[in-house]
């Protein structure tokens, strides 16, 4: 299986700990939400879909 058929194409992740980093930096959930509209730089925003990795 190709590496990048479980991955989003284009979002990055760069939070190790994350279940749905596949250690390459790509993110491999299904689909991601990103909070804080208020945001005036990427830095204040976050990743809603995070999830620990046990």
């Amino acid at each position: 299986m190709n590496q990048n058929e479980n991955t989003i194409q284009g979002i990055c992740c760069e939070v190790d700990t994350c279940k749905y980093n596949d250690g390459h930096c790509c993110c491999t959930a299904h689909n991601i939400t990103v909070k804080n509209r208020m945001a005036l730089m990427g830095e204040e925003t976050m990743c809603d879909t995070f999830e620990e990795e046990e």
